[in-house]
């Protein structure tokens, strides 16, 4: 229970650098995952993601799954006062089968949340929230759903689809929080973020990226500007949930816990 803005993680893709294989670290090299994760907590979040973005294949991924609930669960149990982990999933599911094997094996790692980010239409939201509405009934788990939805720059989803469509179709669902992430730097994402929160009838997260990469993959906003802008949004009341996506580090987290957890706010309750 939090009576403040709720900080999140920053990337991890960009961070361990092997986009190939980068969540079977989970199995393979969990203490990098490890390690990672204890950056980010050191650095002042509240909620840590999964390694898991990717793995919603189907029976293949749920090892990767549970490997990695559990080790950001082993991670989060070392700092006080308590973390949080959210089970991420990746837009990449191509059906509600792949999506439910992946919830099903992030609840058995121990995972508090499920968080569906990235998503790039509203069909694809759908499909990630009801398999993860599947998996918690038939597991005898009553968990959060987060779900995050990437835009391009004319602020709709990748699929044309517009906010308020999306926002509109998620409200037969009971979900913790709605929110937008990645897409293209903090720097963009002002008005369309202030949109989202008059629309979305939830708690609103935000976890934009740092900007797009370079050509020698470098992001453009630093630490601190960046920080400056994702605690703006905070400030206006435009997002409650606060964290970064592609080209954050540790850095970027830490310079935003500083100043955002300062920030009052009615009552977050997450379990």
């Amino acid at each position: 229970m939090w009576n403040r803005i709720v900080v999140m993680d920053g990337a991890m893709g960009s961070q361990l650098r092997n986009p190939s294989s980068e969540d079977s670290y989970c199995v393979t090299k969990p203490e990098i995952v490890e390690d990672l994760h204890r950056e980010y907590l050191k650095a002042g979040a509240d909620i840590i993601k999964t390694n898991t973005f990717m793995s919603n294949r189907g029976p293949q991924d749920y090892e990767i799954n549970v490997a990695g609930a559990r080790i950001a669960c082993k991670v989060a149990a070392e700092f006080s006062p308590p973390r949080f982990v959210a089970g991420a999933i990746g837009p990449g599911g191509t059906s509600e089968s792949g999506y439910f094997q992946q919830a099903c094996g992030l609840i058995e790692g121990g995972a508090h949340l499920l968080l569906a980010e990235t998503m790039t239409s509203i069909g694809n939201a759908n499909m990630a929230i009801q398999a993860c509405e599947q998996a918690l009934q038939e597991i005898g788990r009553d968990l959060p759903i987060m779900i995050s939805i990437t835009i391009a720059q004319d602020g709709k989803l990748l699929s044309g689809e517009s906010p308020d469509m999306f926002c509109k179709s998620m409200a037969s669902h009971r979900l913790f929080s709605l929110g937008i992430n990645c897409s293209f730097g903090a720097r963009h994402m002002r008005p369309h973020i202030k949109n989202f929160s008059e629309i979305a009838g939830t708690l609103v997260s935000c976890h934009p990226s740092a900007g797009l990469p370079d050509a020698s993959g470098k992001y453009p906003e630093s630490p601190e500007e960046w920080a400056d802008i994702v605690r703006e949004f905070a400030e206006r009341g435009w997002a409650d949930i606060v964290g970064g996506c592609c080209g954050t580090t540790p850095d970027h987290i830490r310079a935003l816990s500083q100043s955002a957890r300062q920030i009052p706010h009615a009552t977050i309750d997450l379990l």
